[in-house]
């Protein structure tokens, strides 16, 4: 039998001895002798609060995780009691408060920590985001998750926590003097050997998402302080003005009718003056093109393509913006997309140029545009999971009805709750027949009371209601 090695430590505090403290298979004993420093007391904790977040003596989590199911289960009260069918708050409404309270608070410090999938407190953790979904959107308990988050467009907690890493890995990489990227770089030096690496990588989300993106370091803009701080605050706060009276402009009217509109109403603009048209276009594979278009210069002014548009070159647009506001009279004219407008049209056929196969101006990417990278990321792994679940779960709602929009299928629509939560119980294929409700083992036939071997929802709108109840 291997012999147990014990190995006495003492601490000199202040000239003073404390301890011993005893080492048992790398674990110290605690020794009842408190710790003094100036004779004030320090106490030993198992965990500490943060800046709000929860951090337990080994760093696993546990303690933060029990935290987010306390807080969890009192915002699920909230919101069941807020999700009443006849007189309720709005189902869009409600998933607002899911995002700003439940979401918000789950998310927060949350790329710090990496809990397992089937660890009983992130099962919980889970069932709780399921049941504040369900509430909110007024489905049955027996509604498929991957239906349900379908349905709100929200990502399980997972895939959540590791956009919020993969975003967060982006920032701190675009700061020159970033702690947090520093050590990481660090820890990479230090995990040597190939088994360390994978363990690093299995056991903090951080580390792995470093992995996955350091590669972009090199293109990537980096700098020491905001570029919101390069300029004056005259250029910092410039805002461009423009002329507005067609924004009121309706698609459905007649073109030709829109481009008569604008010539008069520019047509003093115009006189005398040097016209640029603007525009942008977005590629399938999502870059996008800007292109300026002249007439007078019977030409294009400038092409760039680049990703999104929030970036530190728009500090260098406003700059410029400010210069020529000062030399001389500008005047911005707004003109609505695709209305038939000569000039428009050009600069909208060469944005799309640009974003096909324009000129890529020589800068560094800014980490907003790469942030598009951990969206597309999370966003293909979210549905490729729910895909692959909807082979057993959900077949009928995947097969009719999924689409890979961004919004709810109620977005802007007209309807009260009721009607919402009738279409989405519907939809999704658990509502109040004896089929569905068969399905989930609640009655013990599908047949319907007039006669019919199974009562589906198409087969009680057509047949008499009275017969089928």
């Amino acid at each position: 039998m291997r012999p147990v090695d014990v190995t006495p430590a003492i601490f000199i505090i202040e000239g003073e001895l404390h301890g011993p403290y005893t080492a048992l298979k790398g674990k110290a004993t605690k020794s009842p002798k408190i710790i003094n420093i100036n004779e004030n007391s320090i106490p030993r904790v198992y965990s500490h609060r943060f800046l709000g977040v929860i951090l337990d003596y080994n760093l696993n989590g546990k303690q933060r995780l029990k935290y987010l199911i306390d807080k969890g289960r009192k915002i699920s009260a909230i919101v069941s009691a807020l999700s009443s069918v006849t007189w309720g708050s709005h189902p869009g409404l409600l998933l607002t408060i899911y995002r700003a309270i439940f979401r918000s608070a789950v998310e927060y410090g949350s790329h710090f920590f990496t809990w397992g999938s089937s660890t009983p407190d992130f099962i919980k953790l889970r069932r709780l985001q399921y049941k504040v979904i369900r509430k909110a959107m007024g489905y049955r308990i027996s509604t498929p998750i991957n239906t349900m988050l379908a349905e709100t467009k929200e990502f399980e907690l997972n895939i959540r926590f590791n956009l919020t890493a993969s975003k967060f890995i982006y920032k701190c990489m675009a700061n020159k003097f970033s702690i947090v990227y520093n050590s990481l770089e660090e820890m990479e030096i230090t995990a040597v050997r190939r088994n360390c690496k994978v363990k690093a990588i299995k056991e903090s989300r951080l580390f792995k998402f470093y992995v996955i993106s350091r590669h972009e370091k090199s293109i990537t803009f980096r700098s020491t302080y905001s570029p919101a701080y390069w300029y004056s605050y005259e250029v910092f706060s410039t805002t461009i003005k423009y002329v507005n009276t067609m924004q009121s402009y309706n698609k459905s009217e007649n073109t030709n009718l829109t481009i008569a509109d604008f010539y008069h109403k520019s047509y003093e603009l115009r006189q005398n003056a040097m016209t640029f048209y603007t525009d942008g276009s977005k590629s399938p594979e999502g870059a996008v093109g800007a292109a300026v278009y002249s007439p007078e210069m019977e030409g294009k002014a400038l092409q760039n393509s680049s990703k999104v548009q929030r970036n530190y070159i728009v500090y260098h647009i406003r700059k410029v913006y400010f210069y020529i506001l000062n030399r001389g009279s500008t005047v911005t004219f707004f003109i609505p997309a695709h209305s038939g407008i000569p000039g428009n049209e050009s600069a909208d056929h060469e944005a799309k140029l640009a974003a096909l196969e324009g000129y890529k101006p020589d800068f560094r990417v800014p980490y907003e545009d790469l942030l598009v990278e951990s969206h597309a990321r999370a966003d293909k792994q979210f549905h490729d999971h729910i895909k692959e679940v909807s082979a057993t779960k959900g077949t009928q709602y995947f097969e009719q009805f999924y689409t890979k929009s961004k919004k709810t299928w109620f977005y802007e629509a007209p309807l009260t709750k009721e009607e919402i939560v009738l279409v989405n119980r519907l939809r999704s294929n658990h509502v109040n027949v004896n089929e569905s409700l068969y399905r989930v083992n609640m009655i013990s036939s599908p047949s319907c009371p007039c006669g019919d071997s199974r009562q589906t929802i198409n087969h009680w709108f057509r047949r008499s209601k009275k017969r089928c109840i």
